[in-house]
């Protein structure tokens, strides 16, 4: 069979890009190594929140996103969401000055409470269960992806053929690409049971994360490990060496805390934290095409040399499911109908950065 487009990686940027791509009619398969979501998007908090900070493009991306995505699970997967408020608390009196300084500046909607700020659009979902509801009428295919070969008219993955890839995997290192720099950032978040956790209606942030009651239980994250090569994440989130429940017990006493479930992963994540989406920027020919733009020539981004039919979404850090669906939209409406990405997103913008700095 020959598909209009293979997806590779199945976690939320992945699935959600094979969800909008087959409604919009083309043929589409999703290939991923392991299961579906299983990875960094399964040890996700899942947390639905605003970017609370003073304006600036990425704020303000942010924020249109939360909007696209609340709306997007609570009309296609209602069962899978839950719309709650988040309860924003200061972390000390340096940072409560701070939030008082945002106020003025901030664009979403927000109550003051005598310990912080009640923002009424948030919410959480169970990221393995939109997953597999975002895939649930997709092509998916379990192999591990180690070379993509291109024939004359077609990708070649295995023994699928393809008119056009997708990369999603949450790594760029299927290609060179010099112009894209990442850092790895890792986390573990517990499922956890405690006294009153029932009573819960609101997700509440502090220096950590507690969820409201959704499916019987809390989720308590937010960890964000800087990569250590000789860490053993497991052994830390079961020792809980980065003391997430020390944090999460200045929201609310633990009282009986139970721990349920302990999820482990490692996210990709830019250094000016805009995801990365879009259309590939070919570096090699596009410096010998204009080798100009090295001294500050001015070409336009629609001229650069691109890998023909291969694009990617991918590095959306620990804002995963309330940007990869936003993005996703954006995607399949260039592939289809040509509308224009957000140049922040876009590999154009890393590359004229690079090469201007090197």
């Amino acid at each position: 069979m020959i598909y209009d487009i293979l997806v590779i990686g199945g976690g939320i940027a992945g699935c959600v890009s094979a969800y909008f791509l087959k409604k919009e009619g083309f043929l589409v398969a999703l290939v991923e190594k392991d299961e579906i979501c299983s990875k960094a998007s399964l040890a996700a908090g899942a947390f639905l929140s605003p970017k609370i900070a003073l304006p600036s493009p990425y704020r303000d991306y942010v924020n249109e996103a939360l909007k696209f995505s609340l709306d997007f699970y609570e009309k296609n997967f209602p069962s899978s969401f839950k719309k709650c408020p988040l309860f924003k608390m200061p972390y000390d009196e340096s940072d409560e000055d701070r939030l008082k300084r945002y106020e003025k500046y901030l664009n979403i909607e927000y109550q003051k409470d005598n310990k912080g700020y009640i923002f009424k659009d948030a919410g959480l979902v169970d990221p393995k269960e939109i997953c597999e509801k975002l895939t649930e009428n997709i092509d998916i295919l379990k192999f591990e992806v180690k070379e993509i070969e291109r024939t004359k008219n077609f990708f070649k993955i295995g023994k699928i053929f393809a008119k056009k890839i997708v990369v999603a995997t949450g790594s760029e290192k299927i290609f060179d690409i010099p112009y894209i720099k990442t850092k790895e950032i890792l986390g573990y978040r517990y499922d956890a049971e405690f006294d009153g956790m029932d009573k819960l209606d609101k997700n509440f942030h502090k220096k950590a994360s507690i969820s409201a009651f959704f499916r019987g239980k809390s989720v308590i994250g937010a960890t964000h490990i800087r990569k250590k090569s000789c860490l053993d994440l497991l052994k830390a989130a079961k020792t809980d060496k980065f003391s997430l429940l020390k944090k999460a017990n200045e929201i609310i006493d633990l009282q009986n805390l139970k721990i349920l479930k302990i999820y482990t992963g490692s996210r990709l994540c830019t250094f000016d934290y805009f995801p990365i989406l879009g259309e590939i920027v070919d570096f090699k020919e596009t410096l010998k095409k204009y080798p100009s733009i090295v001294k500050g020539a001015k070409i336009p981004p629609s001229s650069f040399a691109i890998y023909d039919n291969i694009y990617i979404h991918t590095a959306l850090a620990s804002r995963g499911f309330v940007l990869a669906p936003y993005n996703a939209k954006m995607l399949s409406d260039f592939l289809k109908y040509g509308k224009s990405i957000d140049f922040n997103l876009s590999t154009h913008k890393r590359f004229i950065k690079f090469v201007r700095k090197n």
